[in-house]
């Protein structure tokens, strides 16, 4: 009974501060992609959303063992529950058996997931939400406005059937005039009959072609970067071994020195600093 009691405890706790913390770091990237997010079907933006629920529930799983672990030997200190479960001879051994059991299932769990799981999944999902979005907006750029989107400006004189008549863009350091161009998709453009002035090393050139491609996102990658995915796997694995001692840290720091509420709050506030502290020293590393 006590046992079932102290897992379900520990199990939601982790599981919901985790979650939360999750949203809160969610709430921080709309306002940065807001207008992506919601200028896109859900049918677009959803996968975005699981991977991203998914991965950072997995990666804040640690800092909810340590809320939930602090909260609840706390709970046990402060109704003086602890002194019953001593006259039943529940050793302070067997209790802390007790709060290891869901810990260590947490432990495999994240030991599992790690290799399968990483932060370049949600880069990646981000990256498509960027080309869909742009994709939106150049197969409906209206006529005789200028539009600017992901550091492209585009000016459409006329639209038929996917053709874009009159046309200026400026991209970077590059400014394009034509009669015609396509958008093939993926920030990519097919200019025809136009002229093009750019600019290397202070200088500007003038050049006119009777075709020319433009691709706006050259250098933005389309897949998972192998590096960064390998990088995400180590971090995963100190992420993983940090459950254990940010368990113990939250679990005899709350019996042993923790007298009132807010000294846990302080309690559970330390021990997430250290926690990212680490991670982010193993990011500068990596």
């Amino acid at each position: 009974m006590l046992f079932s009691f102290l897992a379900w405890r520990i199990t939601r706790g982790a599981y919901l501060t985790a979650f939360v913390l999750a949203f809160v770091l969610l709430m921080l990237q709309v306002f940065r992609i807001g207008f992506i997010l919601f200028g896109l079907p859900i049918t677009s933006s959803a996968p975005f959303f699981l991977t991203w629920f998914a991965y950072y529930t997995f990666f804040f799983l640690p800092d909810g063992i340590i809320v939930a672990t602090a909260l609840t030997a706390y709970e046990l200190k402060e109704k003086k529950l602890l002194h019953v479960l001593y006259s039943f001879h529940i050793s302070p051994r067997r209790l802390l058996l007790m709060f290891s059991i869901p810990v260590l299932l947490f432990f495999i769990l994240s030991a599992v997931l790690s290799p399968f799981m990483f932060e370049e999944q949600v880069s990646f999902a981000r990256r498509g939400l960027f080309i869909q979005y742009k994709d939106r907006i150049f197969e409906n750029i209206p006529e005789k406005t200028f539009l600017s989107s992901g550091g492209i400006v585009i000016y459409a004189g006329d639209k038929k059937k996917g053709e874009i008549r009159e046309v200026f863009l400026k991209y970077k350091n590059t400014y394009i005039l034509a009669e015609s161009a396509y958008y093939e998709g993926k920030g990519r453009f097919l200019f025809e009959r136009g002229s093009l002035l750019t600019k290397e090393r202070g200088k500007y050139f003038l050049m006119e072609f009777d075709k020319y491609w433009l691709d706006t996102e050259e250098f933005l990658a389309t897949g998972i970067r192998e590096k960064r995915a390998r990088e995400g796997k180590i971090l995963n694995a100190v992420n993983t071994l940090s459950i254990i001692p940010m368990f113990l840290f939250s679990f005899f720091g709350a019996l042993k020195l923790c007298r009132t509420h807010t000294q846990v709050y302080y309690l559970i506030g330390a021990g997430i600093l250290l926690h990212q502290l680490l991670l982010f020293m193993v990011k500068v590393i990596l």
